[in-house]
């Protein structure tokens, strides 16, 4: 062989190496990290499912970890299958007629998920309906905010857990409760739980949670369900592959969302996200406590005209924002130390400065989280029962 034709086949292989290295660098190496995504769809979200399952099948072919999903829809056997890093949907295992709303069944389905896929790490994206920290059967005392809307649609929403056929012998919709799920969820089950539901940035849903996981997503206010729209929950195509990491990639997923809502336009440009830090949570609880106890008398006739509100026109008026709250009772000094340990406890917020059109969000009054007022007006109802008898959070006023 000549030597042009020797020097000719030694850059052919170097080009097809490089472009092989190229190739490899695209695929990340392989985690040891399974995150379930828990979709209860037995309920109006079963038609947001199709695009979901798509969204993520495409961001599995980018991701390094193993993703497994349960689904319990409207008219097809609950199953539990995997995606693998090609998108292909790999069978794990078919269950009955079951409530995908009940404790139990979570349980069962985390116990199932860690059998079948161990791994290391786990994360949990809880995909469905929420109506915050409520409980079932809240009162629908709905909110005094006037609409404003504009245009032809008003945005569906996600509002943990609803099952329309629960299949256990209960009867009409059910919903999973955040004391039971908190009851359900193993300590230190997971690296962080995501909620892809309605107004789950909650303070009191979130302390409640705080031994089952490093670190809690969610939204203060609801979560667009607009699949034909491209507005549907998470852009799971683009955090996929940063499920799979730490508190870095996941600020980098709450980013995204938000990047992905606020670069709409009109109706759909509606989202809140905060990242929080479990560990911080006793931390802000205590420093709650010491402004709110023995103040629940006068609390229940404080003036909210001046809080950030979370709540649309169609969603019990029971949402507000914690900071505005706490800066109402509290003195100069109490506020500014509740305030630091706030920014120690919400690695990340950002919010687009309104929801549907229906509310007007206040980056200033914005702390990533909400709250419930006990308002004497509340009192005697189904959830200001619940707030004291089930929510963990409402000792901070004794």
């Amino acid at each position: 062989m000549s030597t042009k034709a020797i020097q000719a086949l030694l850059f052919l292989l170097l080009i097809i190496n490089a472009v092989g290295c190229s190739k490899s660098d695209n695929i990340p190496e392989p985690v040891s990290y399974t995150v379930l995504i828990y979709m209860a769809a037995d309920n109006s979200m079963e038609s947001e499912v199709p695009y979901a399952l798509q969204q993520i099948k495409s961001g599995m072919k980018k991701s390094g970890g193993t993703t497994v999903v349960f689904l319990d829809s409207r008219d097809s056997t609950p199953r539990l299958f995997e995606i693998n890093r090609m998108g292909e949907e790999i069978p794990l295992k078919t269950y009955p007629e079951l409530n995908s709303a009940s404790a139990e069944t979570l349980a069962q389905i985390i116990a199932d998920t860690k059998q079948m896929a161990p791994n290391t790490k786990y994360g949990l994206v809880m995909w469905s309906h929420a109506m915050g920290w409520l409980p079932m059967g809240h009162s629908n005392t709905s909110s005094s905010i006037k609409s404003n809307v504009s245009e032809k649609i008003w945005p569906n929403t996600r509002y943990c857990g609803a099952d329309e056929h629960p299949g256990d012998g209960s009867t009409g919709m059910q919903m999973l409760e955040i004391d039971k799920m908190a009851d359900a969820l193993p300590d230190n089950a997971f690296e962080y739980i995501l909620f892809d539901v309605c107004l789950m940035g909650n303070i009191e849903s979130l302390y409640q949670l705080k031994r089952s996981c490093n670190y809690l997503i969610a939204s203060p206010t609801e979560v667009l369900a607009e699949a034909s729209y491209n507005a549907s929950g998470f852009p799971y195509e683009a955090v996929m592959p940063k499920l799979f990491g730490s508190k870095n990639e996941l600020t980098e997923v709450c980013q995204l969302y938000y990047g992905f809502y606020n670069g709409k336009s009109g109706i759909l440009r509606s989202a809140s996200v905060c990242l929080i830090d479990t560990h911080e949570l006793d931390s802000l609880y205590r420093i709650t406590q010491t402004i709110l106890t023995g103040k629940l008398t006068e609390i229940n006739n404080i003036d909210i005209s001046t809080i950030q509100v979370y709540h649309t026109a169609k969603i019990p008026a029971v949402f507000f924002d914690l900071k505005g709250y706490i800066q109402q009772i509290a003195t100069t000094t109490a506020y500014q130390e509740f305030t630091a340990q706030l920014n120690k406890t919400v690695i990340y917020k950002a919010s687009t400065d309104q929801f549907a059109n229906d509310i007007t969000i206040d980056k200033n009054k914005f702390s990533g989280l909400s709250t419930y007022i006990p308002l004497l007006k509340w009192k005697n109802t189904k959830e200001y029962n619940y707030y004291f008898q089930s929510i963990n959070w409402s000792d901070v006023y004794y």
